[in-house]
């Protein structure tokens, strides 16, 4: 069995957005949508006893999303202790990996799983953290490792980010997170129909949409996302999995306004939409 906790489900920036007054932005800070902290997510096997938490990407959040979720606080008994075990992270984005910094009290080196290309650009936490107990960087591979219990996983390597497939290999179960998606590859394809839950990609709704707010802004395919409308919601509504769910999604997306006909149209294709504080049991 695979337990998950979305801790945060919003892309860079978060809902609100610091400074944005979109509609969204601004139906959050009126209570008319709930607010989301950033993308993170947390894993582990269904073992009750001394049950170890591993996180896919570590935001700028990270503090308060533990703090939402006793499961990842420390256990009594100890003073010092975390269940938290390790973080896979997907690629170099600042609200991805400086979430690392909030972890840097612990006594141990801090595990982290990221590509070597990743890891190069880095080197600014290692730097940053060798003068707490440093970051303990683990390889990934193509192939299952084993990781905690009867939990594994593998690495799926997409342009400029890496996916991660978790599989328990009692029960069969298997979890796919990819939250940040600028093509469809023939491995990542195979993954999708592979697995029970899929989080995916749903930062943009189209491939201009940030430049609504912000004129001359990256379109969505340029910051390596591929946008729902014309990419994402058709792959997605073709896969068997079980459950399908967007996450890492910007405060721009009209996906996150209720009623709005976007929203309709990933609900009609069987598709969830992220939210925090989403438990997942497989």
């Amino acid at each position: 069995m695979i337990r998950i906790h979305i801790l945060g489900s919003a892309a860079g920036g978060g809902l609100p957005q610091w400074n944005c007054a979109c509609a969204n932005c601004a139906a959050a800070r009126t209570g008319k949508i709930a607010p989301q902290t950033q993308s993170s997510i947390a894993v582990s096997d269904d073992s009750e006893h001394d049950r170890r938490w591993f996180l896919i990407n570590a935001s700028p959040d990270l503090a308060r999303q533990i703090e939402d979720v006793p499961q990842l606080q420390p256990r009594i008994g100890s003073r010092r202790n975390s269940p938290i075990a390790g973080v896979f992270l997907t690629n170099a984005d600042i609200d991805h990996a400086s979430g690392l910094l909030l972890l840097r009290q612990q006594e141990a080196p801090l595990v982290a799983y990221a590509a070597e290309e990743t890891r190069t650009a880095l080197a600014w936490i290692d730097r940053v953290l060798a003068r707490f107990s440093g970051v303990e960087w683990r390889k990934i591979s193509a192939d299952f490792q084993s990781l905690s219990g009867s939990l594994g996983f593998r690495a799926i390597q997409l342009p400029g980010s890496v996916a991660y497939q978790f599989r328990d290999d009692s029960s069969g179960a298997t979890a796919l997170f990819a939250p940040i998606v600028g093509e469809v590859t023939e491995q990542l394809r195979d993954a999708v129909a592979a697995s029970d839950v899929i989080l995916f990609d749903g930062t943009f709704w189209t491939d201009g949409e940030l430049a609504t707010v912000r004129p001359g802004a990256r379109t969505s395919r340029e910051m390596n996302h591929l946008p729902i409308s014309d990419g994402s919601l058709d792959f997605l509504r073709q896969s068997p999995a079980r459950r399908k769910i967007f996450a890492h999604i910007n405060n721009t997306n009209p996906i996150l306004m209720p009623g709005s006909r976007e929203r309709a149209q990933v609900e009609q294709a069987g598709i969830e939409i992220a939210r925090d504080g989403l438990e997942i049991v497989l």
